[in-house]
């Protein structure tokens, strides 16, 4: 990628923001199954074992639901993320650096987009806060490698 520019930006947004929607999508979907499952258990001669099985669906639901939640507020915060270029680094910033190019957003990780790695962290990262305030030609120390800001968006 030769320059930043913002349809680059506003698609890998949509981007980060499908891959959020198909998670959650596949934890409701999995929870549908979960509790489909445990209305189906039906009460036998061994007890304990229908509660145990039971009681593990519970666990495993509640687990499911939990990160349900947390996908749900990742989705909230990409919505409420500005695309409006500021003076220097902030939330929301797509940063290209010489080691690779970066996207404060929310915390997914590495995503390939458009043949290009992207590292999508969050502001609240320990690289992510490294970054905030920065900009062009600043150089940032992360890990003991030393990086230099080439430009954001």
């Amino acid at each position: 990628m030769e320059k930043l520019d913002i349809d680059y930006k506003k698609a890998l947004k949509a981007h980060c923001k499908s891959l959020i929607v198909d998670k959650v999508k596949s934890l409701e979907e999995a929870m549908e199954s979960a509790q489909q499952s445990a209305n189906a258990e039906t009460r036998s001669t061994a007890g304990d074992k229908h509660d145990t099985a039971r009681a593990m669906m519970h666990l495993e639901k509640e687990k499911m639901g939990t990160q349900l939640s947390q996908n749900l507020q990742l989705l909230k915060v990409i919505e409420e993320i500005n695309d409006v270029k500021a003076e220097t680094i902030k939330p929301g910033s797509l940063i290209k650096t010489n080691k690779g190019i970066y996207y404060l957003l929310i915390s997914i990780g590495q995503v390939k987009f458009e043949n290009t790695n992207v590292f999508v962290i969050s502001a609240q990262s320990p690289i992510g806060k490294i970054f905030i305030r920065k900009s062009a030609d600043d150089k940032v120390k992360f890990n003991g490698s030393e990086m230099t800001i080439i430009e954001h968006l």
